[in-house]
This record gives C-alpha cells, sequence and structure tokens, in this order.
C-alpha cells in the first residue's frame, strides 16, 4: 500500500510540475529582447509601421509629457507625427527581463537625441527608463501589452535638487519683509544696479525707489506674498507671484493686489533681480 502511495504521489508530483508554468525559459527571454531592439532600430528609421509591428489593437503606450495612447493605430499616428519634426537617436538597452508563462516583463534605460528637422530649432537631449509588459499570443508570438516609460531629467525651469528655486523665493520673501520695513540695507544686494520696476505701465529706477523707502515718501506697511514660484533656466531665472500690499506713497494710499514677475540673473554666484512687472489685479 505504502509503494502505491508513492507511485501516485510522484504522478501528482509530475502531473503539476507538467503543468506549471515555464519561468524565464531562455528562448522567451530572448524574443521579448528582440522586442525591445526591433522598437530601437524603427524609431532611428523614423518608421512608424515598424514601429508597431508588435503591438496590438489593445496595447497601452505611455510617453514622458505626453498624453496615454493606446491602440496601434494611435501609437503609429503619434510616432509619425514626431518623425516629421525630428531626427531621432535612440538607445534603450534592456536591463532585465523576467517570464512566467505567457506573460512578460522587460525593463531598461533610455536616451534620445531628437534633432530638429526645422532649421535653426535647438536640438533635445532627454533620458530616463522604461518598463514594458508583453503577452504570448494565441500563434506563439510576443505581442506588447503596455509600455511606460519615465523621465529623470527636470522638467524645464527646475533644477535636480530645487536647490536654487528654494534660494530665489528665499529672496522673494527677504524682499517683502525688508519693503515693509523701508530696509534698504537689505534691499540694495537684491536689486541689481539696472533693475526697474513696470506697473502698469509707469517706470521707476532702483535709485528712485530705495530712496522713496528711504525718504519715508513710499511706506508699505504690510505686504504678503501668495502663490509664489520660481523657474530656473541655467544662470536666468523669474519668479511670479501674487502680492497683497498696504501702503501710501505721498500720504496717499497706493494699497492694491498686483501680479508680479521678477527677472533674475546669476552674478558671482548670487541671484539679482534686473526686472520686476507688476500688474495690478481690478477687483
Amino acid at each position: 500500500m505504502k509503494s502505491v502511495s508513492l507511485v501516485i504521489l510522484a504522478s501528482v508530483l509530475s502531473f503539476v510540475s507538467a503543468c506549471a508554468p515555464k519561468v524565464n525559459d531562455p528562448a522567451d527571454v530572448q524574443a521579448i529582447r528582440q522586442l525591445a531592439d526591433d522598437y530601437v532600430k524603427a524609431v532611428n528609421a523614423r518608421d512608424a509601421t515598424a514601429v508597431v509591428a508588435a503591438m496590438t489593437d489593445k496595447t497601452g503606450f505611455s510617453d514622458p509629457h505626453m498624453p496615454a495612447f493606446v491602440g496601434k493605430d494611435a501609437i503609429a499616428g503619434f510616432h509619425q507625427a514626431l518623425f516629421d519634426q525630428f531626427e531621432s537617436e535612440l538607445r534603450a538597452p534592456v536591463g532585465d527581463v523576467r517570464v512566467v508563462g505567457n506573460l512578460g516583463v522587460a525593463r531598461g534605460s533610455w536616451t534620445q537625441k531628437l534633432t530638429p528637422r526645422a532649421e535653426g530649432e535647438a536640438t533635445v537631449n532627454d533620458s530616463g527608463s522604461w518598463i514594458l509588459a508583453v503577452q504570448r499570443q494565441d500563434d506563439g508570438a510576443w505581442k506588447w501589452d503596455w509600455y511606460v516609460a519615465n523621465n529623470d531629467q527636470p522638467m524645464p525651469g527646475t533644477t535636480a535638487d530645487g536647490a536654487e528655486e528654494k534660494a530665489l523665493m528665499q529672496i522673494e520673501r527677504d524682499w517683502v519683509r525688508a519693503v515693509a520695513k523701508s530696509d534698504v540695507a537689505t534691499l540694495e544686494p537684491i536689486l541689481a544696479t539696472e533693475w526697474t520696476v513696470n506697473a502698469d505701465g509707469q517706470v521707476t529706477t532702483r535709485a528712485q525707489t530705495l530712496a522713496a523707502l528711504k525718504t519715508g515718501v513710499y511706506k508699505v506697511e504690510s505686504a504678503t506674498l501668495r502663490d509664489l514660484r520660481a523657474h530656473v533656466f541655467g544662470d536666468a531665472a523669474i519668479a511670479t507671484s501674487t502680492v497683497v500690499m498696504e501702503g501710501t506713497y505721498k500720504g496717499a494710499d497706493v494699497s492694491a493686489s498686483f501680479r508680479s514677475t521678477d527677472f533674475f540673473v546669476r552674478r558671482d554666484g548670487r541671484w539679482q533681480a534686473v526686472s520686476t512687472q507688476n500688474v495690478t489685479i481690478k477687483p
């Protein structure tokens, strides 16, 4: 009886083993790697038809800074629009592939250089990582199911760690506090010598502004910043905000709320404002 039980158990284990899905079969892994390589070749050849050769009408495609596309026709259309505007140099090495039965996942990194076909436009260099989910079809072929890429570059107008944006926003806070206290000593290093403020078409120079604060001609009782944002572009930057200000000029009430845009340049390692545009928010 014991030997019979062992035979039955062995048979059951053999059956279960035979039914278990294959895991990381080398042929499947290579086939999925080839899918990624073929896509790169098609993109660099600017061949939208070849790009979607391994996709279906249900394939999802999510690329950075773009809406998601579903279906090979929509994905081909997106790529064709790209090819009409740019020459592409794409590299997307596969880092890892894992397969269980009829499902597979691949991941890797990508770098791309897009050279505009229009004269005079700047080249775009970008990079990031990607993940691809694939499914084996009834005919045994692997097809793309979902593709998602991310971007490891800062958004335009931002720095990688945000330090410069934080520095600029602190300057803005120091600026409004100094104005409210008529603290000319704090304002002098913030404002470049060529700084001017254009307030609803009325231009005032740095010297005029500092003198008005110093003599008390311009008195600010309070100033509050809202919606403060900073955007950095190399050694140039802008900061935008809404300012709620209460004060007087030559005794007349000039309290107002306005949208402010400050333009900065980096000189000798520090930021200085070179121009300010203020637009009054009408009640």
